[in-house]
């Protein structure tokens, strides 16, 4: 029987195979541009490996592309067919079968599976990166927390790859607003592994959420030469930096780290299109021309027309084909994301409940029907986390809603939001310029809307 390097028992062809996927996943944690190299490595050593298979799968449906579907899909089939044929273990199976769960539209299955394999393989730490993630594509904010929180007494300096698994814990610290402890945990996981991007940018979130611009750019400059070796999530961590410079109004360095950075490669990955997207947005709603860069954003954003994967990422490819002018295109998008909410599924019912609201809102937004935007979003605002990602990334869409409203003159909403913000981060410029905007005299709705605030109180305001 052979064993990885944390004694978990594995089915492969030799050891050789084993210590190449042990390698595979502590560069997966690093988010290393390495990590295809040493799978493929690993798949040389033992084609069969039902666990890189596995891994291959969940790493091809992260990407969130119809093109990838059937690689992912592949990769199932051929770890079926290993298991047919070799047999796998209880990690093992459990990992199969969350893996098909995903493929065929059952996320939230996929990661409750997931998390109950952690009660009995705290240190699988495939399997904690690989929750994590899930949970983060999901926008279980409170989910990633607890599924590291319940693993961390497992862990110590002796164990193999615990920086990473820190800075995991980190982030779903911040995400639920225990920022002291996020910044604590986080900086000894990147003392322990420097080249932790995640947990380097964990510490980021928390520094914008404290409104520490200033620091927050020192410390992704401390690192910056560690995480210049991840692949495009090097992209984010530019943007990351962008949005500090932001706050600071050093609005021509932001374009700077967009043009020789964050788009520099014009990649069409959805995460680094959102990058580019949210903060051209941003930009142009402090009043800066960003000439023609939406050409390119709308451009790629339009081939994902039929692909519809995320809701998050849907509602960045919409922004950016009507902040390009192409309405025509962006109804296009739209009848096509409303075909993919039928039916039954994880992401059917995310774009059902959230995603459609959100497009219509960015729709009416930009065709100049702020009233509806507000009418649209503000509803569905509370639970807006659903459709994935960090709040610093769904800031932008907060911001949309807050700016629609004052030009809306549904002043009680704006007020009610930007109160609420400064609750959170006192004195944050952003909020105190639009509240500015309100007239003090201002009357107030006939009809008061109910804005929730369990999104904003622990959302950014990047």
């Amino acid at each position: 029987m052979l064993f990885d390097c944390r004694g978990h028992a594995v089915t492969a062809l030799n050891q050789n195979a084993v210590d190449h996927f042990d390698n595979t996943v502590s560069l997966f944690l690093a988010h290393s541009k390495k990590t295809p190299d040493a799978l493929g490595l690993t798949l040389a050593a033992d084609p069969q490996m039902v666990l890189a298979l596995i891994a291959k799968g969940f790493f091809y449906k992260m990407l969130a592309k119809v093109e990838t579907d059937p690689v992912a899909l592949e990769s199932l089939f051929k770890a079926k067919l290993s298991v047919r044929e070799r047999g796998a273990n209880h990690r093992e199976s459990e990992l199969l079968t969350a893996l098909e769960e995903w493929c065929y539209g059952n996320l939230d299955k996929a990661i409750v599976r997931l998390d109950a394999l952690l009660d009995d393989y705290p240190l699988d730490a495939l399997s904690v990166k690989i929750t994590h993630a899930c949970q983060f594509i999901r926008g279980q904010n409170h989910g990633m927390r607890a599924s590291t929180t319940k693993i961390m007494s497992s862990w110590n300096e002796g164990v193999r790859d615990y920086g990473f698994i820190l800075g995991c814990h980190s982030f779903g610290l911040e995400e639920t607003g225990s920022y002291a402890e996020a910044e604590k945990t986080g900086k000894r996981g990147v003392e322990i592994a420097p080249n932790d991007a995640w947990g380097t940018h964990a510490v980021g979130h928390v520094l914008e959420m404290s409104n520490r611009p200033s620091e927050g750019i020192n410390w992704l400059k401390q690192y910056q030469n560690e995480w210049e070796n991840c692949n495009n999530f090097s992209y984010h961590m530019h943007w990351h930096k962008a949005l500090f410079h932001l706050e600071l109004g050093q609005k021509d360095e932001v374009l700077r780290l967009y043009d020789s950075y964050i788009r520099k490669d014009q990649t069409d990955d959805f995460r680094d299109i959102s990058n580019g997207v949210s903060l051209l947005y941003r930009l142009e709603l402090e009043g800066v021309n960003v000439g023609n860069r939406w050409e390119e954003m709308a451009k790629l954003s339009a081939n994902h027309v039929n692909d519809h994967s995320l809701a998050f990422a849907d509602a960045h490819y919409l922004l950016a084909i009507l902040s390009s002018g192409n309405t025509k295109a962006a109804d296009a998008f739209i009848e096509t994301m409303r075909e993919k909410a039928q039916g039954e599924g994880t992401t059917q019912e995310i774009f059902r409940n959230f995603g459609m609201p959100l497009a219509k809102a960015i729709h009416a937004c930009k065709t100049g029907n702020d009233a509806q935007c507000v009418d649209h979003l503000l509803p569905v605002f509370d639970d807006l986390q659903q459709i994935g990602g960090s709040h610093a990334q769904r800031d932008v869409f907060h911001r949309l809603l807050i700016d629609a409203s004052i030009r809306a003159q549904r002043y009680t909403t704006a007020k009610d939001l930007l109160n609420t913000r400064l609750k959170q981060r006192p004195e944050n410029p952003w909020a105190l310029k639009r509240l500015a905007k309100i007239p003090e005299a201002a009357e107030p709705e006939k009809a008061p809307e109910k804005v929730g605030h369990k999104e904003l109180v622990s959302s950014s305001a990047l």
